[in-house]
């Protein structure tokens, strides 16, 4: 993309377009320009001088990266804008710009800046497999083999997407044999893993990893200001991409989400049911509840003074609020975080309230029903730690076995390490692919979910939502309802809708839970992430019902992560518009509304609006092969492997123990996969049809 373009017109901007991310080597077939006695340099100028050459610098074959930053200044290009980061305590000049180099790649406009170059080895499992330098932009890490070997881009990944980087190999050099691995590993957030190896003489390493991780984690070394936007934005690319596209224009996808229009659509309002009311007052300036949107729908019976007393009685003020509204039966989705109880402590505003709600449903003859997201035994640990649930006779709890945020954490490194080890004869690799109980965790979640649409649309009867403090759970449970009871949720706008009304509105922590410029994985979880995955399993069993493919939840995983836009960066709606995050940030929907086609489903069948209830039997939840394995070398029989054996293991367990919820949950009242409307059964689309035919 030419950093020329017409800024008044918002070029295509799919970070990928024209960049591989798969690391399997691939051979470029470009001139690089020759420097000194047959060294290949990508920093060189067209007279014969150097940008940055790592001869330059070191007489070692393996650059000081250090004396690379040191000599900077050398290759500044003066009439370039600087680009400061503040929040990196030792600024670091640019060691070139990414025109400067001589290399078959298209940068993204504002990735002009190279932050550090050095030369290291670059290895598979630990083993040195070629030559060449590393290369970080603001946006990405590369590596590229230098001659004599063929040219080569072996590694290009966004920095977000990089979770850990560690030392490999012993602390004094001395005691490290030649033939020892020696340098860093890179591990990522989807799956992939790098080895640079490293000179064992002067601190290359060392070097090498003080300077990574100030650039990929800038917030383990300085505290977050996020009553700085200035600040806070320029640790990301967000910020350098926004100033090139759009500087001085809101673009398209942060106007996407309207709350009162889509409240509206669904029959709410001026001229709809008369019992709820769509306030944005109570909350406005964040006053009420500062993790919650500034528009809220409650019953219209009930006033301010106990809705702040609700408020007080809830974890984080976050009170009963309605997320979606059925026309057909007047059954609602309410959401909301545990009332803090403790040990002995009961607010009859909450138990009205809550009686309140149950009145609004005009169909409903019987009492609210509370799904509680979290084991009974941790909502009892809760409840002793001021916390707890709604132990009221005029409700119907609940819980349903939805593991906290540290268990989806571990079950998914142990289901990284699986899928790496997959391809090896190693006898412990199934079993530890099946004990990761990642297929586990999203079979429990969509049995949830099925049960929640089977209370809406048949019984009318009114659902009431919640884990502990309401934001990562219960996203899961209402959005994923909603994306089975209202097929807008299904087309491509209508599903960017949910995100941003769901998880972006209501609160999801996406700062936190994908660690963004943090390596501390004490508050990150995969919450969203299984959130695309239950998305997966119900286009594999109603692709038709989809506008979208598995393309576009791809897509919207890998901006998750590059932080290439603001959408998923910040935690709040409240922070987002303290932070004027569309004036430093571009949306992420931008650029997909744009390409729309290219995440358009062939399939879709827009006449299929019916209410679906997903098939939870075991056979049915397939692993997300495309996105866990696509960076496999050998990738189809991996894949094919884990989903064979884990799904066989996981129906064994299902039928070796099949009451297994019901000491917590109950099951779902049809475990068919069906369309639901009017009565009508529908049955699933065959397997034949439900081959993509993209």
């Amino acid at each position: 993309m030419s950093r020329d373009a017409d800024r008044n017109k918002l070029p295509r901007s799919n970070s990928h377009d024209n960049v591989s991310l798969n690391p399997i080597p691939k051979i470029i077939h470009s001139k690089p320009t020759s420097h000194g006695a047959g060294e290949t340099s990508f920093g060189a100028k067209d007279d014969g001088s150097t940008m940055s050459s790592s001869n330059e610098y070191a007489a070692s074959p393996y650059k000081n990266a250090s004396s690379a930053i040191a000599g900077a200044i050398r290759g500044h290009a003066p009439g370039r804008e600087q680009i400061t980061t503040l929040s990196i305590p030792e600024q670091q000049p640019t060691v070139a710009y990414t025109s400067d180099l001589l290399l078959p790649i298209n940068f993204l406009p504002g990735e002009d800046d190279v932050k550090l170059r050095d030369d290291v080895t670059y290895g598979h499992k630990r083993k040195t497999l070629q030559r060449g330098e590393l290369i970080v932009t603001k946006y990405r890490l590369l590596f590229i083999t230098k001659s004599p070997d063929p040219l080569q881009i072996l590694v290009d990944v966004p920095l977000g997407m990089i979770s850990q980087i560690e030392k490999v190999g012993g602390q004094a050099r001395s005691n490290i044999s030649d033939g020892a691995a020696y340098g860093i590993e890179v591990d990522c957030k989807d799956l992939r893993r790098f080895f640079f190896g490293s000179a064992k003489e002067q601190n290359q390493r060392r070097n090498l990893y003080d300077n990574l991780t100030r650039l990929i984690f800038p917030f383990s070394i300085t505290k977050v200001d996020t009553g700085n936007p200035l600040q806070f934005f320029s640790s990301f690319f967000a910020w350098n991409y926004k100033k090139k596209i759009c500087p001085n224009e809101t673009d398209i996808g942060w106007k996407l989400y309207n709350k009162v229009q889509d409240y509206t659509r669904m029959g709410l309002g001026k001229n709809g049911d008369p019992n709820w009311i769509i306030d944005t007052e109570i909350n406005k300036n964040y006053s009420l509840c500062d993790t919650y949107p500034n528009t809220l729908v409650v019953p219209s019976s009930i006033d301010l003074l106990r809705l702040q007393n609700v408020a007080t009685f809830r974890s984080r003020n976050r009170l009963p609020v309605l997320s979606w509204y059925s026309r057909e039966t007047c059954a609602t989705i309410i959401r909301s975080s545990q009332p803090l109880t403790g040990l002995n402590r009961k607010n009859q505003d909450d138990t009205d309230y809550l009686h309140e709600i149950a009145n609004a449903n005009k169909n409903q003859n019987s009492k609210l029903f509370i799904l509680d997201a979290r084991p009974k035994v941790n909502a009892i640990a809760n409840k002793a730690n001021g916390g707890g649930y709604e132990d009221y006779s005029e409700c119907e709890l609940e819980f349903h076995n939805i593991q906290n945020i540290h268990v989806m954490r571990e079950s998914l490194h142990k289901l990284h390490s699986a899928i790496r080890h997959g391809s090896q004869e190693d006898k412990s690799w199934f079993n530890d692919s099946a004990n990761s109980n990642w297929l586990a965790h999203i079979q429990t979640i969509l049995t949830s979910v099925n049960q929640i649409v089977s209370f809406i649309h048949n019984d009318k009867r009114s659902v009431l939502v919640h884990c502990s403090d309401g934001w990562d759970r219960t996203a899961q449970l209402t959005s994923l309802s909603m994306l089975m009871l209202d097929p807008y949720y299904r087309t491509i706008k209508g599903f960017m809708v949910l995100i941003e009304k769901e998880w972006i509105s209501f609160g999801h922590k996406f700062f936190l839970r994908i660690g963004h410029g943090d390596k501390n994985e004490s508050e990150q979880s995969p919450v969203f992430l299984q959130f695309l995955d239950c998305t997966y399993q119900l286009i594999q069993q109603f692709e038709s019902a989809f506008e979208f493919n598995e393309t576009f939840l791809l897509k919207i995983a890998e901006y998750l992560y590059s932080c290439q836009y603001g959408t998923f960066l910040l935690n709040s709606e409240k922070v987002r518009v303290d932070m004027k995050i569309s004036e430093y940030t571009m949306s992420a929907w931008t650029p997909m509304l744009e390409d729309h086609q290219i995440y358009t489903n062939k399939l879709y069948n827009e006449k299929l609006d019916q209410v679906l209830r997903i098939n939870c039997s075991s056979e049915h939840i397939k692993l997300w092969n495309n996105y866990y394995c696509r960076y496999m070398s050998d990738h189809q029989s991996t894949s094919d492997n884990i989903i064979h054996r884990t799904s066989t293991l996981l129906h064994l367990r299902n039928k070796l123990n099949p009451n297994q919820h019901d000491d917590e949950s109950s099951q779902p009242r049809s475990r068919s996969s069906s369309y639901v409307g009017s009565g009508t059964q529908y049955p699933n689309p065959s397997p034949a049809l439900r081959k993509t035919k993209e």
